[in-house]
């Protein structure tokens, strides 16, 4: 009997920013709070199957409106056991930011300024998730 493969591109359509900032997950929360005048908060911990095998528990805060979903997701894995890491191909990156809904602008360029207006933020980029391998993991919502 021959096997047959399924193949699923998917896509994620929140535009991801990359942060790169010495500041503590709940500093960051509450700084992203006052320049987008919005109400991050702690969410359970985000568990991430990785597509090489193997889980990732990460730090996440969340804000949800009917037109607007902004989530602050920690790179670094909170296991103490051993590093691991949500995106291996960018282990610089602190934090990601995903935008997603109808406010986000086309560019991002607005949201990119503003988070460059935090003093501790030391980069902040927008990130082409379909040219990650590991892009399956921006999707868990």
């Amino acid at each position: 009997m021959s096997k047959k493969k399924l193949e699923i591109d998917l896509v994620v359509e929140a535009a991801v920013l990359g942060i790169v900032t010495s500041l503590k997950e709940y500093k960051l929360a509450w700084k992203i709070n006052q320049v987008f005048k919005i109400g991050l908060k702690l969410e359970p911990v985000l568990v991430v199957n990785l597509v090489q095998g193997g889980t990732v528990s990460l730090s996440h805060y969340c804000y949800q409106t009917d037109m607007l979903r902004v989530d602050l997701i920690k790179n670094r894995g909170i296991d103490s056991e051993k590093v691991t890491y949500m995106v291996k191909e960018l282990p610089k990156v602190d934090y990601f930011l995903m935008l997603d809904g109808h406010l986000v602008s086309a560019g991002q360029k607005n949201e990119i300024a503003l988070i460059k207006s935090i003093p501790e933020v030391s980069f902040v980029q927008l990130i082409d998730v379909t040219k990650l391998k590991s892009k399956d993991h921006f999707i868990f919502y």
